[in-house]
């Protein structure tokens, strides 16, 4: 008597499981829940019906996205989402972590918690096991952190039983710090700005020799996906854009609620700082009105960490005004960053800082290297914070007339950085100028109420456009400078089509990946309702006009 075939969705559990009414994993050849629980896995021919449906409709394997080092909580497959829905990987017949991802709408559900004694084997089985090294002599020092993954992806994909983590193997192995280092020389090299001896700045300063020394899983894998993110804004391709979103947010789900479960370790201010780090991250692959609410997710862990480090307060200071210059030029980059951001997303969204600070410009020991990565002069960057504070009337800012004073008084220091090719300290000049110009076209906008029509103001915005437009061009069209800010304030200045169309033109190039605090082409439908509407025909307009 031939079988008949019911009627609904094609069997996915090998027979086993389907016997016993268990949830199957799906694993192939056979399932980890029979392996674990000591049963026979009867395999997934059953399945196999005689009508005509497609093979294909089976279910794949689900690849099982793998935990950080220290991780022990969630189901492994599973990317928990903010929305709370669960995404899973499933790699096809070219296996890659970005080659499939769909978004499953089940709930979370409660996991165990992980057996320290499947860890205990795992790590056994690496001294004795040749496929477990072979991430580590698979991976050359000159290939992407993207293509590390792949590689990686390849590993869980050709050994069936998952008897040791190849990213885990890949992240502790001694190898991976010259990996790192190779994999940060090659970021630093794309840099428009390149210093002399700027390796031996970073390793030399306090705090920036964590690329040589021993660091926590979490911050490993961190800071591999940030090259990954910054070898995908280099090269143009936001194809790998939604996969980094999900591990980020993987990440960071992770770390928040060890942080919530135990907040007495030792190792609080390192899992502090690494949820500050992959947060910070997130903003590089959102859009630009969330950032916002990324910044006030993590202001308190940013405030736990400054007031935990001494040497960035010198004698005498408020501890209610945190010390921006030495933020910005501590060796801890995301201290550093989350500065950054929190200075510029208050300049362009007309809202206060996330942190008051206190703004007294101190003689750097040392370079921040986000001027470098960012065009971001420290100077300038404490003056914008300033005039942020003098705009929202802080009780801790100067007169707007000493921070003008300052700004038209300003020289550039010859002989200040050295760079090894000399157009780059002509650069660099412009740079800091086309910084001096938009930010007195700020002050005289948002904290002095001016009009846009003032010639002050359009002196100093015809004056940055032509500043901006005599930074050379690098070979490579993704090498280039941030001039977010300085766009910005111009855009809401100018009153000539021909401006607005030069505008309009460089923040569309963002769609792009771009290497940018935020991506200028989400400004765009802010600045073309400001022109179709309160500055139609060139009127001019004021600071209330833009927020």
């Amino acid at each position: 008597m031939s079988r008949r075939s019911r009627p609904g969705p094609q069997g996915t559990s090998c027979l086993n499981c389907k016997q016993r009414h268990k949830k199957c994993d799906q694993r192939l050849p056979t399932c980890e829940r029979c392996e674990v629980g000591g049963f026979e896995c009867l395999g997934y021919s059953h399945n196999s019906t005689a009508d005509s449906r497609d093979s294909s409709r089976w279910a794949r394997p689900i690849f099982i996205l793998p935990r950080p080092p220290s991780s022990s909580s969630g189901h492994p497959n599973e990317v928990i989402l903010s929305q709370g829905a669960l995404v899973e990987f499933e790699p096809v017949s070219a296996p890659s972590l970005a080659s499939s991802v769909r978004v499953n709408p089940r709930k979370k559900t409660e996991s165990p918690p992980s057996d320290n004694t499947e860890i205990n084997a795992s790590l056994q089985l690496l001294r004795t096991n040749s496929l477990a090294q072979s991430p580590i002599q698979s991976i050359p020092l000159t290939d992407g952190p993207t293509f590390a993954f792949q590689k990686l992806a390849n590993l869980y994909c050709q050994s069936p039983r998952h008897y040791f983590d190849p990213l885990k193997i890949f992240l502790t192995s001694p190898s991976f710090d010259d990996y790192l280092m190779a994999q940060y020389i090659k970021l630093m090299g794309q840099w428009y700005f390149k210093p002399t001896n700027i390796q031996k700045q970073i390793l030399d300063r306090p705090g920036g020799s964590h690329l040589q020394t021993s660091l926590s899983g979490y911050s490993r894998w961190i800071i591999l996906i940030s090259m990954g993110l910054c070898e995908a804004f280099i090269t143009g391709d936001g194809s790998q854009g939604p996969l980094h979103g999900l591990w980020i947010e993987h990440i960071a789900n992770t770390l928040k609620r060890e942080l919530l479960d135990d907040s007495t370790s030792p190792k609080v201010q390192t899992r502090r700082r690494d949820w500050l780090h992959v947060s910070l991250l997130k903003t590089l692959v959102i859009i630009n009105s969330d950032i916002y609410q990324v910044l006030q997710d993590v202001t308190p862990v940013f405030l736990q960490l400054v007031y935990s480090r001494p040497e960035l307060w010198p004698n005498g200071s408020n501890p209610a005004y945190v010390p921006l210059m030495n933020v910005l030029n501590t060796g801890c980059r995301e201290l550093a960053y989350f500065a950054l951001i929190d200075c510029t997303c208050a300049m362009a969204f007309g809202l206060p800082h996330f942190v008051e600070y206190d703004t007294t410009l101190y003689e750097p020991g040392s370079p921040s290297i986000h001027q470098w990565g960012h065009g971001s002069p420290t100077e300038f960057l404490v003056l914008l914070a300033e005039i942020n504070a003098c705009r929202d009337q802080s009780p801790a800012a100067r007169d707007w007339r000493e921070i003008e004073r300052w700004l038209l008084e300003w020289q550039s220091r010859s002989g200040e950085h050295t760079f090894t090719e000399s157009w780059m300290t002509v650069a660099w000049y412009a740079v800091q100028e086309s910084w001096r110009l938009a930010l007195l076209v700020y002050l005289y906008l948002a904290v002095c109420n001016t009009s846009s029509d003032d010639l002050r103001i359009q002196t100093c915005v015809k004056q940055l456009l032509q500043v901006v437009g005599t930074v050379k061009k690098r070979e490579s069209p993704t090498v280039e400078i941030s001039f977010l800010v300085q766009y910005l304030i111009a855009g809401i200045c100018v009153r000539s089509e021909s401006q607005r169309k030069l505008i309009s033109s460089t923040l569309e190039v963002t769609k792009r990946p771009k290497l940018w605090i935020m991506r200028g082409c989400d400004f765009l439908p802010v600045l073309n309702h400001l022109w179709h509407g309160a500055a139609a025909d060139g009127r001019p307009v004021k600071w209330s006009d833009y927020v």
